[in-house]
């Protein structure tokens, strides 16, 4: 249950082998921050060219993208907001290397740490993605189905978090280890807030559209 743990709530296990080589803050921003801009570039350009043209393949290039652009946007933010909610609250941390297209960017050391500070931890991850939301529809106006998906996407991505972080946060203040019930997350656990997160996306997308 590593990889769930790592991809779900920035932390993976203290058992997990974390480099000593540790990256440089400034570094892993400016090297987000550069992946988020592209990100929306490309949206925005298939946007614009569906705007311009009307073509249905440029709709449906548009929709993609805003998709894959608003689950980005909202994994990035909640990692950060993650560590933030670590760092703020004066947690253990070591900044990592992220594997492959992992989204995971920080090791919470479990055994330094307390459970207060994982759920600063855990908040943190919650009021980044919310708000990255707020801002983009405040910004964004929604008068077409590429806007309109790409917030939905990030929904999507927020209620599918909650599913998976409502509970631990929950079964942690009632007196379980935090790190103990990460490792408990099944794929059973994945997939129903998978589908509860899709869903909403989508009557998101249907309601607003």
């Amino acid at each position: 249950m590593a990889e769930a743990t790592e991809n779900l709530s920035g932390a993976p296990s203290a058992a997990e082998t974390v480099t000593t080589d540790e990256p440089s803050l400034v570094g892993m921003l400016l090297k987000d921050t550069a992946i988020i801009f592209a990100a929306l570039s490309l949206w925005a350009a298939a946007d614009t060219w569906y705007q311009v043209t009307g073509l249905w393949l440029a709709q449906v290039v548009a929709i993609g993208d805003a998709v894959l652009v608003g689950l980005l946007l909202a994994a990035l933010f909640h990692e950060w907001g993650h560590y933030a909610g670590a760092v703020a609250s004066g947690a253990s941390t070591t900044r990592t290397y992220p594997k492959s297209l992992s989204f995971f960017r920080f090791a919470f050391n479990y055994a330094e740490n307390d459970v207060r500070q994982f759920h600063w931890m855990t908040y943190g991850g919650h009021v980044a993605h919310w708000s990255i939301l707020i801002l983009l529809l405040i910004m964004v106006p929604l008068d077409t189905l590429g806007r309109i998906a790409l917030v939905s996407a990030i929904f999507g991505f927020i209620v599918f978090a909650t599913v998976i972080e409502y509970n631990i946060v929950k079964d942690t203040r009632e007196g379980e280890d935090p790190e103990t019930r990460l490792q408990a997350l099944s794929k059973k656990d994945l997939r129903q807030a998978t589908v509860i997160g899709t869903i909403a996306g989508l009557f998101a997308l249907a309601s607003v559209s």
